[in-house]
């Protein structure tokens, strides 16, 4: 890929690195315009006001869209987080303001549901976690962006075949800005060092970075008496499932499809297995189900944790956040790429959508298309990228080495993108698929795949074939 469409991949990234840090703010109904923030530089506010005369204007009645999520979109969650470039565009061109309506991930779709019902729908969400389409289309709880959107513009042309994955009767019910990896493998360098590993990110140049290395790194790691353990988190296990290359529910030509008999999975999943076997998993069921110290990261700066399967937000963050992993700023931070079996000829990765969704009943949904413009415009000017490739470095102390190393993933992300569509067609389905995804690595008792297959097959046909009716 070349260089100018891998800095593509740099700049709203910064806004889904909120979403960790943002779940602990209280600041729910307020303008978040009030809430101290980190300015850009009086440079980069050159870019952005140049920026902002360039662009087409939208004629706005209300400068204000209503936000609705479990994470502030506003950079108010610590002192030292920076605005994101997209955000400082939506101000500059309209003097625009996102009031931030807080929810919890636990019962956002149920207080959107009443919100709409109550006709005080808020303008938009995010579409980042694929659990809002298609159910939300189908319970009529997002809308149509096409009156707003053209997506045909050659202001959404690289975007356009992501965008196309998320149609219903004939409708976008998302705009997507980027495809984002999902996950990475994030290591603390010294302790590599420490432990007389080779550094994974040197083992991907080489092209020995795969299942076959990475489990024999995790099992020389784990010492139960030291309380020590090669991974901890929520996230591993659907990220090594989709490094196999399948998603185990798609969506192909509009049609739900499942994958739990595909040897893909069978092979990711009987690994899998065979892992845990060594215990190489922190035993949150011994801690009320909670990962380390209860906050992400927390065991890799210490030494007691060799891997963090997370995704790249919680790295591209303020160093207030970033602590559990290391001081980035001296290299002691990395990452590489999940990995995939040894004998694939592909690096699969699995993938998300950074992208919004515009509530049913949006009171302001021309405001929510002008901030989408301002995402893309941000995504498409060389000079607005830079900014954001300068914070990471700069204010949140980046390497060169884990710059090129996300340049990396992106571009293998744009090649061979996973997604995963199970959270997004019903709750139950989701339900279901959870646990069936994790059962070969729960630190409770794993299963087989075969008996989870048996046991679990029946109900997720049926209920693809319930969702699947409603779509047709």
């Amino acid at each position: 890929m070349k260089n100018s469409k891998r800095i593509v991949s740099i700049v709203v990234a910064l806004l889904s690195a909120l979403s960790i840090t943002a779940c602990t703010s209280k600041s729910a109904g307020k303008d978040s315009s009030s809430m101290p923030e980190k300015k850009l530089e009086e440079s980069q506010q050159d870019i952005v006001d140049r920026l902002a005369g360039e662009m087409e204007e939208r004629k706005l009645e209300n400068n204000t869209i209503d936000w609705f999520c479990h994470w502030d979109i506003n950079p108010t969650a610590s002192a030292d987080k920076d605005i994101g470039v997209d955000l400082a565009l939506f101000k500059a061109k309209y003097n625009g303001v996102i009031k931030y309506s807080q929810t919890t991930w636990e019962t956002k779709f149920d207080d959107l549901a009443a919100r709409i019902m109550a006709n005080e729908s808020p303008d938009f969400i995010p579409a980042d976690d694929m659990d809002y389409f298609p159910k939300g289309a189908i319970k009529g709880m997002i809308q149509p962006i096409d009156d707003y959107v053209d997506f045909d513009d050659e202001l959404w042309a690289d975007t356009k075949v992501a965008n196309d994955k998320f149609l219903y009767n004939g409708g976008h019910y998302v705009a997507v800005t980027r495809v984002d990896p999902s996950y990475i493998w994030i290591y603390n360098t010294n302790v590599i060092a420490d432990n007389g590993m080779e550094d994974p990110a040197e083992l991907y140049r080489n092209g020995e970075w795969n299942w076959d290395t990475f489990c024999d790194m995790c099992k020389e790691f784990t010492d139960a008496d030291a309380d020590k353990y090669a991974l901890d988190g929520w996230y591993y296990e659907n990220a090594l499932t989709e490094s196999s290359g399948l998603p185990l529910i798609d969506m192909v030509d509009g049609k739900i499809v499942s994958n739990i008999d595909s040897p893909e999975l069978e092979k990711a999943q009987n690994m899998m297995y065979d892992l845990q076997k060594n215990n190489v998993v922190y035993p949150k069921h011994e801690h009320d189900w909670k990962v380390r110290g209860d906050v992400f990261g927390t065991g890799i700066a210490s030494g007691l944790t060799l891997f963090y399967p997370i995704g790249l937000w919680a790295i591209e963050d303020a160093p207030s956040v970033t602590e559990p992993y290391g001081d980035l700023s001296a290299g002691e931070v990395m990452f590489v790429p999940v990995p995939c079996a040894a004998d694939s000829d592909t690096m699969y990765v699995p993938s998300r959508v950074h992208g919004f969704c515009i509530c049913k009943g949006a009171p302001n949904p021309e405001g929510v298309a002008a901030w989408l413009d301002c995402t893309r415009y941000a995504e498409i000017d060389p000079a607005a990228h830079q900014i954001t490739m300068d914070q990471f470095q700069n204010d949140y102390g980046w390497t060169d080495e884990m710059m090129e190393m996300r340049d990396e993933i992106y571009a293998r992300a744009a090649e061979h993108p996973v997604f995963e569509f199970a959270q997004g067609v019903s709750n139950d389905l989701s339900s279901i698929t959870d646990n069936v995804i994790k059962n070969s690595m729960n630190p409770a008792g794993t299963s087989s795949w075969a008996q989870t297959v048996q046991e679990n097959q029946k109900a997720i046909d049926f209920l693809i074939e319930e969702a699947q009716s409603k779509i047709d």
